[in-house]
C-alpha cells in the first residue's frame, strides 16, 4: 500500500493484503526487485454516522484488509477527407466517427439513433455563457501525445490512470491487469476473492514485455477510440512497440519495430512447449509454464527463436512483428485448443453504434454494437478485413463478455468457444469469437409523470402535502451538489403541482426554480459560480478549480453527471412547463448537459459522453484521481437521474434523436444497476461468491467491489445511495423482485438487510428511502412508514408521497 495525497488532503489506497505487484515499479521495469506491499490499520467508524457527518476517508467498519481508495466525495444526505484529417484534429474525429457508424450499419444492418459525426442538437450559440479560466491541474503532457489527444481531454475513461500523475497505476482490460512504465509493459490475471464485505482482487504481475537491448525509454498514450486506448513506446533508434488495450480481449498484443523482444517474469519458467501450428498463415505459438502454476500462450508472427533462462524469454534478433500474450485460465489443456485457434487477430479499431428505437409500448428496443476492426491477415497491422454476414469466414477476435452482455447476446451460438477460469469484479466473463458484441437492449418508458394514473382521492391527499411543502422552497446551499440536490426538490414539487391540477402552486413553483436557476446559468451571481475550464475541456465551479478538495473533487471532474443532472431535471421540468420562460436559461442548460453528456464525437469544447462507458453499460464517476483499484461508481441512483433528466430536457426541447439517444443510454445505465449494484441474494452468489450475501454493492470498482460507501458503513446508506432522488425513472432500479428479497431480517440469510437497514435509520431520510422502496411490494405499508419519516434535503414529504401513489403496488395476497 501507498499513501496519495491528493485534494489537499491525505487519501489512501491500498490493493488489499494479499496484493503482490511483484512487478513493475511503478516507472521502469526492474531486474528482481518488487514492489513491497503494506497494509494500514483504520480506526473504527463511529457507531452512528450523525446528519453532521463530514469526510472522514479513513473511517471505515471493514477489517485492514478491506480498506481501500477513497475518493472526495458529497455526503448525499447533507449537502479530401482523408489528408483534411491528418492536418486537423476535429476533422480527422469527424472521419473517424463517420467510418464507425458507416462499418456498424454495413455489416450489423444497423441504423444509428443518432448521427454522431454531426454538431449536437443541444449546440446552440459557439460563445460559452460560463467565463473561461485555466485549471491548475495540467495533464502530463510527457504521457501523451498532445498532437492526437487535444482539448477538450478525456476525464473519466476507464483506461485514465495512464494519463494521471506518473502513469504508474495499473488500467484493468478485463481479464487481465495492465500497467505501462516507460520502458515496457506489464501483464497478469487478477484472481478474486470473496469476503462478506467486498470482493477483492490479488493483481499479480506475471509477465513484462519489453527491448533486451533497452532501447524504449518513453512511453505515451497516442490515440483512443470509444471503446480504448493506443500506447506507443519510442526511445533511441528505430525501435517502437505499440499495444491497442480494450476491454475483453483474449490476447494482449504487442506490435514491435526494431527491438530484441524480451518477456520477463518474477517467477521460474518451469517448462517451455513450442505448438504445430494449424495452417500455414498463423503465428508460431509457445506454451510456457511458471512455477507459480500460471500458463500462458505467446503467439508471434514472424516467428520468434526464444532464448530462455529461469525468468526471461529474449529473441535472438531485432524483431518486427506482433507478440500475444494469453492466459490459459483453470482448464489450460482445453483452454488452449481454442485460444490457439484465434491467436494473430487483435483489435485495431473499437466503435459502439446506438441503434433506433424499434417496436412499441412494453416490447421497444434497441440493438448496441461493439464493433472492432482487426488486423488483415493476423500479420499486418495497416490493412483489414471483417466479417460481413454472408461472406467467406475469416479469423475472428477471441474476447470475453460480462454478464450484462450475455443476457441479451443477439445469438447465444457466440458463446461456443467456452473457454473457462476467467472473471472480472463483474462475475465470471463468457467467450465469443466474433469482431463484434451485439445484443438488443430493452427500453423501458419514463416520463415525466409516474406509472400509475393518480386517483381523485389521491389527489386531494397530494395537494394538502403540497400546500405544507410550499413553505419550504428556498435553497441556501452554495455548492454544485447540494444546491442542485435543492433546485430539483422543488422541481418535483412543480411536477407534481402540474400533474394534479394546481395551477397557482405550479406558477409559485415556476416563479422559484426560475430564481434559483439564473444565478447559476445566467448572472452568474452565485457565491460559487461556474467556469468554463479551458485546460482540460469543461464546466466546473470556481472553488473546485481553486481547491481540489472542495466541491467533492468538481474541479477535478468527480462526479460530475450526479451534479448536473440534478440541474438538468430542474431546467427540463421548466421547458416542458413553459418553454418561453425557460428560453434565457437554455443555452447555460444546454451547455451543462454537454459537459457530462455530450452526444457529439466532434464537439470541440467537450468530450463525448464524458462518463459513459458502453463496454461495461455504466459511467464511471472518479474524474482527474488515480486509483490502483481503477475507476469506480457509487451513486447508480444518481446516475440514472442524469440521463434521466438529459432524456426529459432534450424531450421538452423536442430533440426527438437525442431523446431517444438518452432514453437508450438511460436504460443502459439502469440494466447494469440493476444487475451489479442491486443483486438478489441468488445474483449476488453468481456475480461475486459465496461469501458476499447482501443484496447491494455500495461501490463498484474496476478491481474490486465494496459493501460501503464513501461516507461510511451504515447498511441504510449503502442501499440508500442506489436509489436517491426518488422520480418516476427510480423505479427502473427499484425492482419489486429485488425488494422483496432484499428486505429480510435474518441476519443469517441476508446480513443488514433492507428491512434491518430501515429500521436501524430511525426515521431520518435515509429510512425513508428505504420504505419508499418498499411500496412496489405493499404500499399501504410503506405509506404509513415512509411518511413518518423526516425527509433528506433533496427531498420532500409530497414526493414522498406522489411516488408512492404513483410507483407503488398493493400488497399480494398470501398464496
Amino acid at each position: 500500500m501507498r499513501l496519495q495525497e491528493t485534494l489537499g488532503l491525505l487519501f489512501l489506497w491500498t490493493l488489499h493484503s494479499a496484493v503482490v505487484y511483484g512487478w513493475p515499479a511503478p516507472e521502469v521495469l526492474p531486474g528482481s526487485k518488487k514492489l513491497q506491499i503494506s497494509t494500514i490499520k483504520a480506526t473504527a467508524a463511529p457507531a452512528r454516522i450523525p446528519r453532521s457527518y463530514s469526510l472522514n476517508l479513513a473511517q471505515r467498519s471493514q477489517s485492514p484488509s478491506d480498506i481501500h481508495v477513497l475518493k472526495p466525495k458529497r455526503h448525499p444526505y447533507n449537502k479530401d477527407q482523408n489528408r483534411l484529417a491528418r492536418s486537423n484534429p476535429v476533422a480527422k474525429r469527424v472521419v473517424q466517427a463517420a467510418g464507425y457508424q458507416k462499418r456498424a450499419s454495413e455489416l450489423q444492418g444497423v441504423t444509428p439513433v443518432l448521427d454522431s459525426t454531426q454538431p449536437s442538437q443541444l449546440k446552440g450559440q459557439e460563445k460559452l455563457v460560463f467565463e473561461s479560466q485555466a485549471n491548475t491541474y495540467k495533464p502530463n503532457t510527457n504521457l501523451f501525445d498532445a498532437t492526437a489527444l487535444k482539448k477538450p481531454l478525456p476525464t473519466n475513461r476507464w483506461w485514465l490512470n495512464l494519463m494521471l500523475e506518473k502513469g504508474a497505476d495499473p488500467i484493468h482490460p478485463y481479464p487481465y491487469l495492465v500497467r505501462c512504465a516507460t520502458n515496457g509493459s506489464s501483464i497478469g490475471l487478477p484472481k478474486f476473492s470473496s469476503t462478506a464485505q467486498a470482493i477483492t482482487s490479488d493483481q499479480v504481475i506475471d509477465w513484462q514485455i519489453g527491448d533486451d537491448d533497452k532501447q524504449l525509454t518513453k512511453r505515451l498514450v497516442t490515440g483512443a477510440d470509444a471503446l480504448g486506448v493506443q500506447v506507443t513506446w519510442s526511445g533511441t533508434g528505430a525501435a517502437q512497440m505499440k499495444s491497442r488495450f480494450y476491454k475483453g480481449m483474449a490476447f494482449q498484443t504487442f506490435v514491435m519495430t526494431q527491438m530484441t523482444p524480451l518477456l520477463r517474469t518474477g517467477h521460474a519458467i518451469t517448462s517451455m512447449q513450442p505448438l504445430e501450428n494449424a495452417a500455414a498463415d498463423m503465428p508460431a505459438l509457445t506454451r510456457v509454464k511458471l512455477n507459480s502454476g500460471a500458463e500462458w500462450l505467446i503467439a508471434s508472427k514472424p516467428a520468434i527463436q526464444w532464448k530462455k533462462t529461469s525468468g526471461q524469454l529474449v529473441g535472438q534478433a531485432k524483431y518486427t512483428g506482433y507478440v500475444q500474450l494469453a492466459h490459459l485460465g483453470d482448464k489450460p489443456d482445453s483452454n488452449i485448443q481454442v485460444l490457439q485457434q484465434y491467436a494473430g487477430t487483435y483489435a485495431t479499431e473499437g466503435s459502439v453504434t446506438y441503434s433506433k428505437i424499434e417496436g412499441s409500448g412494453d416490447a421497444r428496443s434497441a440493438n448496441i454494437v461493439l464493433l472492432y476492426k482487426t488486423n488483415a491477415d493476423a500479420g499486418g497491422d495497416t490493412s483489414y478485413t471483417y466479417n460481413t454476414p454472408g461472406a467467406p469466414s475469416t479469423k475472428q477476435l477471441l474476447s470475453f463478455v460480462l454478464p450484462h452482455h450475455v443476457d441479451r447476446l443477439d445469438s447465444k451460438s457466440l458463446l461456443s468457444p467456452g473457454l473457462t477460469g476467467f472473471r472480472s469484479t463483474k462475475g465470471p466473463l463468457k467467450a465469443i469469437g466474433s469482431n463484434s458484441i451485439s445484443y438488443k437492449q430493452k427500453i423501458e418508458t419514463v416520463d415525466f409523470t409516474g406509472s400509475n394514473v393518480i386517483a381523485d382521492a389521491d389527489k386531494t391527499r397530494i395537494q394538502s402535502q403540497l400546500t405544507k411543502d410550499m413553505a419550504k422552497v428556498e435553497v441556501t446551499a452554495s455548492d454544485p451538489y447540494f444546491f442542485g440536490k435543492g433546485v430539483a426538490r422543488v422541481a418535483r414539487l412543480l411536477q407534481i403541482a402540474q400533474e394534479i391540477g394546481d395551477t397557482a402552486s405550479a406558477s409559485k413553483l415556476q416563479t422559484q426554480v426560475i430564481a434559483l436557476l439564473q444565478p447559476w446559468l445566467v448572472k452568474k451571481s452565485n457565491s460559487d459560480p461556474l467556469v468554463y475550464d479551458e485546460t482540460w475541456g469543461g464546466i466546473v465551479s470556481t472553488v473546485g478549480l481553486k481547491d481540489s478538495s472542495a466541491d467533492y473533487g468538481q474541479g477535478r471532474y468527480n462526479d460530475h453527471h450526479f451534479h448536473y443532472g440534478y440541474f438538468l431535471y430542474a431546467a427540463a421540468v421548466l421547458a416542458k412547463h413553459d418553454i418561453n420562460s425557460f428560453a434565457p436559461l437554455k443555452e447555460g442548460a444546454s451547455q451543462l448537459l454537454r459537459d457530462y453528456a455530450n452526444p457529439s464525437m466532434t464537439d470541440e469544447q467537450f468530450p463525448y459522453m464524458r462518463h459513459f462507458d458502453p463496454y461495461d453499460g455504466h459511467s464511471w464517476a472518479a474524474g482527474l484521481f488515480t486509483f490502483g483499484d481503477g475507476r469506480n461508481q457509487e451513486s447508480t441512483g444518481e446516475a440514472i437521474n442524469a440521463y434521466y433528466a438529459a432524456y426529459l430536457y432534450a424531450k421538452a426541447l423536442g430533440l426527438k434523436e437525442t431523446a431517444d439517444f438518452y432514453e437508450i443510454v438511460l436504460n443502459m445505465e439502469a440494466a447494469s444497476a440493476r444487475r451489479y449494484w442491486h443483486p438478489t441474494r441468488a445474483q449476488a452468489t453468481e456475480l461475486y461468491g459465496e461469501a458476499f450475501k447482501h443484496n447491494a454493492v455500495g461501490i463498484l470498482w474496476s478491481s474490486k467491489a465494496d459493501y460501503a460507501t464513501f461516507f461510511g458503513a451504515d447498511p441504510e446508506f449503502i442501499y440508500g445511495i442506489q436509489m436517491i432522488p426518488f422520480t418516476p425513472a427510480t423505479k427502473m432500479i427499484i425492482t419489486q423482485d429485488w425488494v422483496k428479497d432484499a428486505w429480510c431480517s435474518d441476519q443469517g440469510a441476508c446480513p443488514d438487510g433492507m428491512k434491518t437497514a430501515a429500521a436501524h435509520a430511525n426515521k431520518n431520510g435515509w429510512a425513508q428511502f428505504l420504505y419508499t422502496a418498499y411500496s412496489v411490494v405493499d404500499r399501504n405499508s410503506a405509506l404509513e412508514n415512509a411518511m413518518a419519516c423526516k425527509p433528506d434535503d433533496g427531498n420532500s414529504l409530497t414526493n414522498t408521497l406522489h411516488w408512492i401513489l404513483t410507483s407503488g403496488q398493493a400488497a399480494s395476497p398470501p398464496v
